[in-house]
C-alpha cells in the first residue's frame, strides 16, 4: 500500500524458542497496524487500529508492544520506506546550566510542534576519563563545536526525530546571539531562557553527534549517568503520559515544587527485566499484570529526584506524598494537586512509578541507571 510505512521486525515466541520475523506495516492516516509472517506469508495481524502508536514511534531499534506481543523493528522493508525514513531528519540538543531549570517547559514545546524525542539522558564527564575526549577531538571537527559546549556539571543531551526535524528545532532555540534572539525570536529557547541550549549546526552534524553522545561505546565511559544515589529517589514516568506529550508539563510540576532533578533517562522494559524490577507487587496487587504491560508499551522516562527540603521528611516521603494515592480516582477527591491526581487516568495508568519502599531507593535508582541501558 502507497499510504503504509514497512518495516521487518522480530518477535520471540517463547514457547517455541524462536525469533519469528514479520512484515510489520504501520498506515498513519488512521494509525493501523497490519502483521504479516515473512516466512510463510499468512497474515498474523489483520489491518487493526491501534489508539496507542504513532509514526514516531517506527525507527530502526524499536521495540514496540503490539496486542501484547514485544517486536523488535530491524530494517526497513522496502525501499519506499527507507528513503522516505532516512530523509526524516533528527536533530541533537543539549540543555545545560540554568536552562536546566526549564527541560520541562523545551520538552512541551518540541512536543507541541509535532516532534518526538528518541533519546534522552542527563549526563556528566568523568574527569577520570576526560583525556579520551581529547582523542575524539582531532578527529572530528564537527565534534570540536560540541565539545566546548559540554559543561563540567551535569547537562541534557536530546535526540529529536520528526519532520522536518533538523529545521524545527533549530527554529525552536532560535538565533545564536542572544540580544538578536531576544529582537526578533522572543518566544524561542534561546530568547526565554539564555544561550544554555544548544543546537546541531547542521544537520549532518546532529546525525554525527547524537551517534556520538548515544551510540559510540568508547564515549560511554566519559560520559555517565549523573545519578547521586544518596538521598534520593526513583519517578518514572509511564508511557501513556510520556505518549500523551505530558512528560514536561510533570517535570515541570516536580521542579515547580521545589525538587531537584539529578538525572533523567529514557528507557524502554523489556519483558523480564520490568518482571523483575516489578517483583515486589507480584501476588500482591492484582493489577499486577496490567502493570507490566503498561510499563513495556512504550517509552518511559526515568527521573532522580532529590530535595533541600527543610522539614525532616526524606526526599522518598516527600515525593511519594507528592505522587499521590494509586488510584488516580481516590487522588482526585482527596489529594488534588498530586501527580496521580492531575496526570493519572486509573490504577496501572496513574502517570508515575514511584519507590513504594524505603529500602528499595538506591536498589531501583541502580537498576535503572547503571544496569540497565
Amino acid at each position: 500500500n502507497t499510504n503504509s510505512n514497512v518495516y521487518l521486525g522480530e518477535w520471540y515466541q517463547k514457547e517455541a524458542d524462536l525469533n519469528r520475523q514479520l512484515v510489520v506495516s504501520f498506515f498513519p492516516s488512521d494509525n493501523s497496524v497490519e502483521l504479516v509472517d515473512l516466512k510463510t506469508k499468512k497474515t498474523f495481524l489483520r489491518r487493526t487500529k491501534i489508539e496507542e502508536l504513532n509514526e514516531h514511534d517506527f525507527f530502526l531499534g524499536a521495540k514496540l508492544l503490539i496486542f501484547g506481543k514485544q517486536i523488535h523493528i530491524i530494517d526497513y522493508g522496502d525501499a519506499k520506506t527507507r528513503n522516505r525514513k532516512s530523509d526524516e531528519q533528527l536533530s541533537f540538543g543539549l540543555i545545560k546550566s540554568e536552562a536546566l531549570l526549564h527541560i520541562g517547559e523545551i520538552l512541551s514545546k518540541i512536543q507541541q510542534a509535532g516532534l518526538g524525542v528518541r533519546r534522552l539522558a542527563m549526563l556528566k564527564i568523568d574527569e577520570n576519563y576526560s583525556s579520551m575526549l581529547k582523542s575524539v577531538r582531532s578527529e572530528a571537527s564537527s565534534l570540536n563545536y560540541l565539545m566546548d559546549c559540554m559543561p563540567s556539571q551535569s547537562f541534557v543531551a536530546l535526540e529529536i526525530i520528526g519532520n522536518n526535524a533538523y529545521n524545527q528545532f533549530r527554529e525552536l532555540c532560535g538565533p545564536e546571539s542572544l540580544s538578536e534572539a531576544k529582537q526578533c525570536a522572543p518566544n524561542s529557547f534561546r530568547a526565554m531562557y539564555g544561550a544554555d541550549v544548544y543546537c546541531s549546526r547542521s544537520a549532518d552534524d546532529a546525525a554525527n553527534e547524537s551517534r556520538f553522545v548515544f551510540l559510540n561505546n568508547d564515549i560511554k565511559l566519559v560520559l555517565r549517568s549523573s545519578a547521586l544515589y544518596t538521598n534520593s529517589t526513583l519517578c518514572i514516568i509511564k508511557p501513556h503520559a510520556v505518549r500523551e506529550g505530558k512528560a514536561g508539563e510533570i517535570i515541570t510540576e516536580i521542579l515547580r515544587k521545589k525538587f531537584i532533578i539529578t538525572a533523567i533517562k529514557m528507557l524502554r522494559f523489556e519483558r523480564p527485566n520490568c518482571e523483575e524490577f516489578l517483583e515486589v507487587y507480584k501476588g500482591v496487587v492484582p493489577e499486577y499484570e496490567s502493570m507490566v504491560m503498561q510499563m513495556i508499551s512504550g517509552d518511559c522516562m526515568a527521573l532522580e529526584i532529590t530535595n533541600k527540603f527543610e522539614d525532616n521528611r526524606t526526599t522518598y516521603q516527600s515525593f511519594r506524598d507528592f505522587c499521590g494515592p494509586i488510584c488516580p480516582e481516590v487522588a482526585k477527591l482527596t489529594r488534588p494537586h498530586t501527580l496521580r491526581a492531575m496526570f493519572g487516568k486509573n490504577k496501572v495508568m496513574n502517570a508515575v512509578h514511584c519507590t513504594d519502599l524505603e529500602e528499595d531507593t538506591t536498589l531501583e535508582l541502580e537498576y535503572v541507571f547503571k544496569f540497565l541501558n
